[in-house]
């Protein structure tokens, strides 16, 4: 195989407990971590495509919510 014909890569960073998480979904699921992120990716940028900036504000608002019931 080429390098031309390799798909390019991503090195992504995640907090021990996301990853932890990830692995958790990855056993519950019978999916790899690669393919749940690469789905998660999928759904993010048709979210992002259909409905523009205002997903972020339900991601934030996601997030400010978790930390209120912390």
């Amino acid at each position: 195989m080429s390098s031309e014909d390799k798909t390019p890569r991503l090195t992504v960073y995640f907090p021990e407990s996301v990853k932890c998480q990830l692995q958790q979904m990855a056993k519950e699921t019978g999916f790899s971590q690669t393919q749940l992120v690469v789905l998660a990716t999928h759904a993010l940028l048709a979210n992002y495509r259909n409905n523009g900036n205002a997903i972020f504000a339900e991601l934030l608002n996601v997030k400010s919510n978790s930390r209120s019931e912390s």
